[in-house]
């Protein structure tokens, strides 16, 4: 239901339906009879490439995906015409990196970009329709390194949209090489011996760019993530969200942090909560009704041998009131200047 239009790659009848049946929209076996049964028109229960799919290129093939990508673009800013879904209120924008691929499974309007240039097109998005939800997915070599520019002048210039920033600390699409977030002494594909480089601190940059909200979680605490996402998301302006993300592939085999579960409970020893209240809860038991914790209990890692000015911050880091997104005061002063001008014309005649 919260699905409101697909584009899917119909090369051939089979391919489609078999995309029905992986997305989750009919059983196995069943996308013949889903399509039969369904209103797959641009006014229907399930809009299907309202743009004609593939074949309207005239080629099933990269031409086939230029034109879907375009007919994406024209749903989000209500130009498809006859073919228009209802209220596309929701865009997501990635970049490249193991992070850009989320835009393929989320249920709303994407755009799957060039590398770095996520906060840009995102800026392009709100800026031409200011009621757009628009949500920016980067990895951490795309936001800081080849996108930092972009990055920096979308929270400079206030850009309503919501950035998530996964930072794993090393660039894991190409091999494994050092990122901007890369630790001091990290082991990576092109420092096998420890990065000396100092890493780039993105809640300072924040703060200089003027960002109005900045929070930062881990991929292990997905109930505190989901919140944060969330209140990001009711900002107005650039709100950005930093997520501590394990690479154990890549980033934790060179660091003697193979398995995803070192790299998770490394999380909890690296990071504290910035709430008093949750502190004192993480010290009472599981189940916080009880007067004792119950049997099946664990114990938290040991954050002894780390001190706690050394632990990186978990939680709404900052947030500044008062903030207006640069599309509503571009639409405001252009209302004033169309005002001023009608006003002008009526005196003058």
């Amino acid at each position: 239901s919260d699905i409101r239009m697909a584009h899917l790659y119909d090369d051939f009848h089979i391919a489609t339906m078999m995309q029905l049946e992986q997305i989750g929209f009919c059983d196995r076996g069943g996308g013949s009879e889903f399509i039969l049964g369904t209103d797959i028109s641009p006014t229907g229960t399930l809009p299907i490439n309202t743009g004609g799919g593939q074949i309207s290129s005239g080629q099933p093939g990269l031409a086939g995906g230029g034109v879907q990508l375009i007919e994406a673009v024209r749903q989000m800013f209500g130009e498809a015409e006859g073919r228009q879904v209802p209220d596309p209120s929701t865009a997501l924008v990635s970049g490249i990196g193991c992070t850009g691929r989320m835009s393929g499974y989320v249920d709303f309007n994407t755009i799957h970009t060039t590398h770095g240039r996520a906060p840009a097109f995102a800026t392009g998005l709100k800026m031409a329709n200011p009621k757009l939800n628009v949500l920016t997915v980067m990895g951490d070599g795309d936001a800081m390194s080849i996108g930092g520019n972009h990055l920096i002048h979308a929270m400079r210039r206030n850009i309503g949209m919501v950035a998530i920033v996964v930072n794993n600390a090393v660039y894991g699409l190409t091999g494994g090489q050092s990122s901007p977030a890369t630790p001091i002494g990290g082991q990576t594909s092109t420092a096998p011996t420890g990065s000396f480089e100092r890493p780039m601190n993105l809640e300072a940059l924040a703060r200089a760019a003027g960002a109005p909200f900045y929070a930062r979680a881990t991929v292990n605490h997905t109930a505190a993530l989901t919140k944060l996402i969330e209140r990001a998301l009711t900002i107005s302006g650039f709100a950005l969200v930093e997520v501590v993300s394990n690479c154990h592939v890549l980033y934790g085999k060179m660091n003697n942090m193979s398995e995803a579960s070192t790299m998770i409970e490394a999380m909890d020893a690296d990071t504290q909560r910035t709430n008093p209240t949750l502190l004192r809860r993480g010290d009472m038991p599981i189940r916080i009704t009880s007067m004792k914790s119950p049997s099946t209990q664990i114990d938290p890692p040991t954050q002894e041998d780390i001190s706690p000015e050394a632990r990186t911050l978990r939680g709404v880091i900052f947030e500044r009131s008062g903030s207006v997104d640069l599309s509503r005061r571009y639409y405001d002063m252009l209302d004033k200047m169309k005002a001023e001008r009608a006003e002008k014309e009526l005196v003058h005649g």
